[in-house]
């Protein structure tokens, strides 16, 4: 700016009249749209550089709301400041199905200053909101329960075995969906790697027998795949990410099934598996409903647990 500053004065000296004067108004105007070109730049970066880190701080604090709202304010803080950004609490708002943040921040300018322009203020909001209903994924294994109330976090054991009310004989189901094909070796696969299903108007065939064998070493497979994952031992630190964190559907009810029957699934929940009893007359699987964050395809309606976050504008 000083050499700039020098060759101007130097061109003045040396010229006169009209000539002077268009000369000075055509340096000032370069001047100026240099100012604007470098200072707006390093001012639409930096709004840039601001929206993004608020959009990530966002989307990770919705992810945390079903835990509770003060949790989500604090990891939404936590990544801002791992962007680059020093964000308050007075600068975030949260809600049962939503977190929001808005922040100013002062840039300083460069070649504006020579026009009596020291800084800019730049402003970025962001907002993320759950939104609660799977209604079509992926990898939902073919073992059903009724729709009853289900609290995240309390442990419930799927019974497999003749005589008990929960996943019980039903005149030969035992909360069995032929998803996969009718077979125990389907069983077993639709157990381990899941199936594509969603909610609709057609119902499901039932899968009738126990296969035990065939259900145990599935579920089985499913917790080793997670023993060099530590998040996955426990059900308050599990997500979708662990193969033990299944997605069962939910179905109307068992209730008149009779064989091979039809029955129709109404919702998807996530389940953490604990563990397996595989001998005797306690043939069961023991785990937990947890709230997660999934994929697929979601929409307004009744709630089992699974959720996806999204940005709003």
């Amino acid at each position: 700016m000083k050499r700039l500053a020098q060759m101007i004065a130097r061109i003045l000296r040396e010229q006169s009249g009209v000539s002077m004067i268009l000369v000075a108004l055509g340096m000032f105007m370069l001047i100026g749209f240099t100012a604007f070109v470098v200072d707006v730049g390093n001012l639409y970066f930096e709004k840039s550089r601001l929206q993004k880190a608020l959009d990530a701080a966002v989307l990770a604090g919705a992810q945390r709301l079903k835990v509770s709202e003060s949790e989500a304010e604090n990891v939404a803080i936590n990544i801002a400041n791992q962007n680059g950004f020093t964000v308050t609490t007075d600068e975030v708002d949260t809600g049962a199905n939503f977190i929001e943040i808005k922040k100013t921040v002062n840039k300083q300018l460069t070649f504006a200053r020579v026009l009596g322009f020291s800084d800019s203020d730049v402003g970025a909001y962001a907002r993320a909101e759950t939104l609660e209903t799977l209604i079509k994924g992926e990898g939902i294994i073919p073992v059903a329960m009724e729709d009853v109330v289900y609290n995240p976090g309390d442990s419930y054991t799927m019974h497999f075995q003749a005589g008990n009310p929960n996943n019980a004989s039903v005149n030969g189901n035992f909360g069995f969906l032929a998803i996969n094909g009718p077979g125990g070796s389907d069983l077993k696969e639709g157990i381990m790697h899941g199936a594509n299903r969603e909610i609709n108007e057609e119902f499901e065939y039932t899968k009738t027998g126990l296969s035990w064998g065939n259900v145990k070493s599935a579920f089985e497979y499913r917790i080793g795949q997670d023993n060099t994952k530590p998040h996955c031992s426990s059900y308050t630190t599990a997500d979708q990410t662990c193969s033990r964190v299944v997605t069962v559907p939910i179905v109307e009810t068992f209730q008149g099934a009779n064989g091979k029957s039809m029955v129709k699934i109404v919702g998807f929940a996530s389940f953490w598996i604990e563990s397996v009893n595989p001998n005797g007359n306690n043939k069961s699987v023991i785990g937990r409903f947890i709230p997660t964050v999934g994929s697929g395809e979601f929409s307004e309606g009744e709630n089992y647990g699974i959720f996806t976050v999204k940005l709003v504008n």
